[in-house]
């Protein structure tokens, strides 16, 4: 389960925002969840390398609001590093150029603030095992993106019925197709 190879079976998690406030609800919110705990707490991705290699850490939790794509950096200073830390980006409300930036760079999942705590729980436990998760606010916005995109050019329309055409998994090849999202490594 454990990248790191631990002797304990927990998820070990890096979080890192640059508001103190919010990295300690994140810690509080972390410490509720079985088998996960958190084992550093950085205001900045410039010291990830270091911090998630000095404690093992198997997932790194990373605001993506930071300047000049600060964390989207990190996860290419990772992969550089060999450090096998997973990510999941936490964001307010990132457009699909960053969602695929993020994707393409090495990201395991991109969780919206307004996300639940059970959702950040499963985007954890997902990384871990590097597979890939969308909180579904996401998802749902990028099955909208791609369903407008399909509907021909008329005044007006239902979006809800044009949704009903497509599953998830219609949704997920598309974007697949479009680069949008990329394929499970």
């Amino acid at each position: 389960m454990n990248p790191q190879s631990n002797s304990d079976l927990s998820i070990r998690v890096v979080v890192v925002n640059e508001s103190g406030f919010i990295r300690e609800g994140l810690c509080r919110v972390i410490k509720r969840f079985k088998d996960i705990r958190v084992v550093a707490s950085i205001a900045g991705p410039h010291e990830l390398c270091e911090v998630a290699h000095q404690a093992q850490a198997d997932v790194a939790l990373i605001d993506a609001q930071f300047p000049s794509q600060a964390g989207f950096e990190a996860i290419q200073q990772l992969r550089e590093s060999g450090v096998i830390t997973r990510v999941v980006f936490l964001s307010v409300n990132p457009s699909f150029a960053e969602v695929n930036r993020a994707l393409q760079a090495g990201a395991n999942g991109f969780l919206l603030r307004e996300a639940g705590v059970s959702e950040l729980e499963i985007a954890l436990h997902a990384a871990v095992k590097d597979k890939i998760f969308l909180c579904p606010t996401i998802l749902r916005r990028l099955s909208e993106a791609l369903v407008l995109e399909e509907l021909p050019n008329r005044d007006s329309f239902y979006i809800g019925a044009a949704q009903e055409r497509y599953s998830i998994d219609d949704i997920i090849s598309k974007a697949l197709r479009l680069g949008i999202l990329q394929q499970e490594r």
